[in-house]
């Protein structure tokens, strides 16, 4: 099948849509770029098209999601909970409650007279979405505004009828001195093979303190494509945490722009493969002005015949002197048959930065599991202990206890599968 017909495929046409401009103008340089193929160095190891174009040469578009099924797929992670089903906000399955000094809403076209940036620099499924953009969140916090408890956003993909490929998109506007956290939540639901081609976009103006926590529970029948983009003003901090537990071909797009001076980025990644799954992970942070820190840590963990990808690009543009920039990519192989592509990456512009990069791959410690079995504990009990310290370091960073309950019982139920 021509890669012009699954686009034509993928690209729902609804009527008087309210974003028909946006979507016309990610249409027509989707359209013309295509989307990546194996010979595209970005996804080298990810090729999501030939995917796609096996699954869905005849898909004919989502059909109603049954909401009462849905509501045992939702977990209570805060009291501020929006779920979106097939990528449209469902205020029935959601508590749509709304603190004090925050905005939360239905994306409406306003949103993005300014803000949206579509050229052919964009990444091929960022277009995608914007060439389906119909529905989404709009989350602004004003000026000294402080949300205690997390904003959670629960995406749910439902295939239960047939297959369905869905594009949600989320905006989040921070304004100076505000603090939040940011939780989006991806799960699956059905049998028929599924697409979700998720967009969300922040910005962190000065004195912000953002953490943005990511989280992929999908099926082994789920691809799932990711872009997230950051904007960090002056002073400002913004921490993210992903965590992936499960489907078919995962790629997580992380791209943060440190725009002023003084702002902070801080990174932090666990994937736990197993079976044939896929996980990848491209990070960009990209320093752009003097006296800005970065910190990046991703941890692996892959079992089966599964396959796990990370690429962290640093870049110290030539006015960003005083730089401080880390990154360190850690793997464990727990079977024979799985495998680590791992690309730490360092282009330097200035001169007086302090930056470093590096990955490691190995088994777990056959010493520490022998110490561990001679003090009478089983060998999966042992190597349960070992994966836990691995991924505390990880884990540790999701400052709401809830929130990382949740993702270490997604880990327990994914180390015991």
């Amino acid at each position: 099948m021509e890669m012009s017909e699954v686009l034509k495929r993928l690209i729902q046409k609804p009527d008087n849509n309210s974003f028909d401009s946006v979507r016309a103008k990610a249409s027509s340089i989707i359209e013309e770029k295509g989307l990546p193929g194996k010979k595209n160095e970005e996804y080298k190891y990810t090729n999501l098209t030939r995917v796609l174009e096996k699954s869905f040469a005849n898909f004919e578009g989502n059909k109603e999601a049954e909401l009462e099924v849905l509501k045992g797929k939702v977990p209570e992670l805060s009291p501020i909970q929006l779920v979106l089903v097939n990528g449209i906000l469902t205020k029935e399955l959601s508590n749509f409650v709304v603190p004090e000094g925050a905005d939360i809403r239905e994306l409406e076209s306003g949103n993005y007279s300014s803000d949206l940036k579509i050229d052919s620099n964009s990444d091929e499924f960022a277009l995608l979405n914007a060439s389906n953009l119909t529905n989404g969140v709009f989350i602004s916090l004003k000026k000294g505004t402080v949300v205690e408890s997390p904003i959670t956003l629960i995406h749910i993909t439902d295939s239960t009828k047939n297959q369905a490929a869905t594009h949600p998109r989320v905006l989040v506007n921070a304004e100076e001195n505000t603090q939040a956290t940011i939780v989006e939540l991806f799960l699956g639901n059905g049998d028929a093979t599924s697409f979700t081609n998720s967009v969300t976009e922040i910005k962190c103006a000065g004195h912000s303190i953002i953490r943005y926590v990511k989280i992929g529970n999908e099926n082994d029948n789920q691809l799932h494509v990711g872009n997230t983009q950051v904007d960090v003003a002056g002073n400002a901090v913004f921490n993210a945490i992903t965590a992936n537990f499960g489907g078919q071909m995962v790629r997580n797009n992380l791209r943060i722009a440190l725009h002023e001076s003084y702002s902070e980025a801080h990174l932090f990644g666990l994937y736990m493969t197993d079976n044939k799954e896929h996980i990848d992970n491209h990070t960009v942070v990209d320093h752009q002005m003097p006296n800005c820190d970065s910190n990046e840590l991703y941890k692996g963990i892959m079992n089966g015949s599964s396959k796990g990808v990370f690429n962290g690009k640093i870049y110290v543009q030539q006015d960003a002197q005083k730089t401080n920039a880390f990154q360190s990519n850690k793997n464990i192989l727990l079977s024979d048959n799985a495998s680590i592509n791992t690309k730490p990456q360092l282009e330097i512009w200035a001169d007086d930065v302090k930056c470093s990069h590096g990955c490691t791959t190995g088994k777990l410690d056959k010493e520490q599991l022998f110490y561990l079995k001679s003090r009478g504990i089983d060998e999966k009990s042992a190597k349960t202990l070992l994966i836990n310290a691995f991924a505390s370091e990880v884990l540790v960073q999701i400052k709401d206890e809830k929130v990382r309950s949740y993702v270490l019982d997604l880990l327990h139920k994914k180390i015991n599968y």
